[in-house]
């Protein structure tokens, strides 16, 4: 949901979540983690960075930066595959976030071109952490959880064995090849066993036109012991197909991306949006009752210091209107 702050022309992303969803299934622990991992991402430019977090009885509510331009899957679809200098630059923006978050414990588990996001500016926003594993600082650490998108799942997510860090540089590897080709380099077939057989069972094919360069790192990266992965195995950052890279400069931000997007969202051509979804059972019943997120709230240092008329204080469990004391959140006219 694109909204902006009342008496500030900043818009904002809020991603809204039932709690609960219609089957009964608590997802609580899962908002918590996403809520937790917003909170750490200002410390890297190359993720989405999360402003604050609150609730009502019914509603989670996450608000984080509005990258206005398009998602990496947009500009594969549109181009057909990317330019090598292009992969190259994404990419390198793309290691440098998941390895932020892997410094810090976190598996994004969900890595693939839809949620990589572009800025106005043109560099890439690691987004989505709804999938997140945490606690995964040592590689004999383990998440037994088959979560993600099948097409970008690693060889040992499907086996069961267990998975760490190096499932998300699998990822990282087909989303490379989708930049690349616009395609995966395994056989998808008709069904699940299809892509299941050729992940765990077959070699990678690559189409003529692939750098060897490109190919030796994608090779690499998809290796089918997650022990020998490049990523969790030697610097990546070394690597023959990053060698023009000045990674201090790319921090940075010092370094222009490859164009400049157009913005996908006309911000003065949106219409208001109803929110009467957040309208419905204010008071529902005690057997129906659902606890509020311990820890879910929070709102950035960052932007606290800026004078964002955001409050958290502002915000009650008691319900002070239709919408239980929403924040002064106003969506554009």
């Amino acid at each position: 949901m694109l909204a902006s702050l009342k008496n500030c022309e900043e818009k904002v992303a809020i991603k809204v979540i039932r709690k609960q969803h219609k089957e009964g299934n608590d997802i609580s622990r899962f908002i918590l983690a996403e809520s937790r991992t917003l909170r750490i991402t200002e410390g890297c430019p190359f993720l989405c960075h999360g402003y604050a977090a609150f609730q009502t009885q019914l509603h989670a509510f996450l608000v984080m930066e509005f990258a206005r331009g398009g998602t990496l899957k947009q500009l594969i679809n549109k181009e057909g595959g990317l330019k090598t200098d292009s992969i190259r630059f994404y990419s390198a923006e793309m290691i440098i976030g998941l390895q932020y978050l892997h410094s810090r414990g976190i598996v994004h588990r969900d890595l693939k071109p839809d949620n990589i996001l572009l800025s106005d500016e043109g560099h890439v926003k690691i987004a989505d952490f709804g999938l997140v594993a945490e606690g995964m600082f040592t590689s004999d650490r383990k998440n037994f959880e088959p979560v993600g998108y099948f097409t970008f799942m690693a060889p040992e997510i499907f086996s069961g064995i267990g998975y760490g860090a190096a499932a998300d540089w699998w990822a990282f590897a087909i989303t490379l090849c989708k930049m690349a080709t616009g395609r995966s380099p395994f056989y998808e077939g008709m069904t699940l066993e299809n892509l299941m057989y050729s992940v765990c069972c077959k070699e990678p094919l690559f189409p003529e036109g692939v750098s060897a360069e490109l190919k030796e790192l994608l090779l690499e990266l998809l290796e089918k012991n997650p022990e020998k992965r490049l990523g969790t195995k030697g610097d990546i950052r070394k690597h023959p197909f990053y060698r023009s890279i000045d990674w201090t400069a790319l921090e940075g931000k010092k370094i222009p991306p490859p164009f400049q997007p157009i913005p996908t969202v006309d911000i003065t051509a949106v219409c208001k949006e109803s929110l009467s979804f957040l309208e419905e059972a204010d008071c529902i019943s005690a057997s129906g009752c659902i606890e509020r997120i311990q820890d879910l709230s929070f709102l950035s240092p960052t932007w606290e210091k800026s004078g964002v008329p955001f409050c958290p204080h502002h915000l009650s469990s008691k319900p002070q209107s239709r919408t239980n004391g929403l924040p002064s959140l106003t969506l554009p006219s």
